[in-house]
């Protein structure tokens, strides 16, 4: 073998061991380097998340029960937001059957619907100021309704989540396209449209002309043989054209030979104990009762049947945070016989206007014969 054959093995060998130890280093500083280094993220399962704004909702309320209230009709609104949506009164009924959240629970709402109603809405209907809303038949999943407070609290909800829609005067409710089946149930007469729009002209007549409130929006229509109730909302006080959510005043109404005229009137936080329906009155006359009125201010008046002419103003003072009882002498002008009204008002602090009434139907007394002296 030449020599150069001999060096050139040995210089092979020699870059071979020097390659292999070059590898050896790499891999020794990719692997420290490996086990250094901060792990990559793994990827994210969950969507990015995509802003919402006012465009993209339909927002309303619906009205629940909170505490503990004297009057079952008595109901307050609860916000609530849902994808944009032109089926507003639809989304609002479908709201209102899930109940209240957790949280609103918690914080004193309570209602007559909750989780096992929700889904049980079919259909809505707006037509000619009538909302009509089918629903599946949820009689036993609610076998308190069937009672006078819990008959009142269940159409509390339902007509004031409906009617904070300006297009709803009034409303009708059936199971499974059966009106009578719905009404039965809560032991109630099945509204007759024509008649009972009889009873609204009359219910508003009478708070237009009598009562002297503006702009008044009719709600719902509850009959029983032919006796009515037709429940009213003033204006909202920084928007005429739409009802105020606040409470309604309830007009009570008599049918006879095909004529509606009415009883009286009341308001859940006015309750009048005196005068009573039909007392024959004097003057000065005690008015008693509670009230929960802004400062707890109620205006008392008195009217007589000729000319809607007013003989008599007075004022009680109520409660201004919850309802307090109260009392007064109201004096009027005596009118010699005949029929009129002592009406017990809210005036409203942002227009003056009167936005609740409690109407008592009352005769007066014959007026007292002066007497002069002789002589």
């Amino acid at each position: 073998m030449k020599w150069w054959q001999d060096e050139r093995r040995v210089g092979l060998a020699v870059g071979a061991v020097v390659v292999l130890l070059a590898i050896v280093a790499a891999v020794l500083v990719a692997v420290r380097a490996d086990r250094t280094a901060a792990p990559s993220p793994e990827p994210s399962t969950t969507p990015a998340p995509t802003s919402t704004t006012a465009a993209d909702t339909t927002s309303f309320a619906v009205y629940f029960h909170q505490g503990r209230p004297d009057d079952p009709r008595e109901v307050v609104a609860v916000p609530r937001s849902v994808p944009k949506t032109e089926a507003v009164a639809t989304a609002a009924l479908t709201e209102l059957l899930r109940g209240p959240t957790e949280a609103e629970r918690k914080a004193g709402y309570w209602s007559m619907f909750e989780g096992e109603t929700a889904g049980d809405l079919k259909s809505v209907r707006v037509a000619g100021g009538v909302a009509y809303a089918d629903f599946l038949d949820f009689r036993e999943l609610i076998p308190n309704a069937t009672s006078s407070f819990g008959s009142a609290a269940l159409l509390a909800e339902l007509d004031a989540t409906l009617q904070q829609f300006p297009t709803v005067k009034s409303t009708v409710y059936s199971f499974n396209g059966d009106v009578a089946a719905f009404y039965h149930w809560l032991q109630l007469t099945p509204p007759s449209q024509g008649e009972a729009q009889d009873a609204i002209g009359e219910a508003k007549q009478f708070l237009l002309a009598v009562a002297g409130m503006r702009g008044v929006f009719a709600g719902t229509v509850r009959r029983t043989g032919n006796l009515a109730e037709v429940t009213c909302y003033p204006p909202a006080p920084d928007d005429v054209t739409v009802p105020s959510t606040g409470q309604p005043t309830v007009v009570t109404l008599r049918r006879d030979g095909g004529t509606w005229s009415v009883t009286g009137t009341s308001a859940g936080v006015i309750q009048v104990d005196a005068p009573r329906s039909g007392d024959v009155l004097t003057t000065p006359f005690t008015a008693t009762g509670r009230a929960h009125v802004f400062e707890g201010n109620v205006t008392v008046r008195v009217l007589t049947d000729k000319g809607v002419t007013e003989i008599g103003r007075g004022a009680v003072t109520g409660g201004g945070d919850v309802l307090r009882p109260f009392t007064g002498a109201i004096t009027f002008a005596q009118p010699n016989g005949g029929g009129g009204w002592v009406l017990f008002q809210e005036f409203s602090a942002a227009n003056g206007d009167v936005v609740l009434t409690t109407a008592v139907r009352v005769g007066f007394g014959g007026a007292q014969p002066t007497v002069t002296a002789n002589g």
